[in-house]
């Protein structure tokens, strides 16, 4: 395997496992918050959707 093919390789699997664990502490910190702040959270019209997308719901 060429060096510089290993280098992106690399590069990019550092940069998913940064993205995932990036992923894992926001889902705690959305875990952590009372039922109360995650609905106000819902109803904003920016982050509702986000939320939404990743399935949190009101429920």
């Amino acid at each position: 395997m060429k060096l510089e093919l290993r280098e992106k390789i690399i590069a990019y699997n550092k940069a998913v496992a940064a993205n995932r664990e990036k992923s894992d502490d926001l889902m705690t910190i959305l875990g952590a918050l009372p039922p109360g702040q995650a609905k106000n959270l819902l109803k904003d019209p920016t982050i509702g959707p986000i939320l939404e997308k990743y399935g949190i719901t009101g429920a």
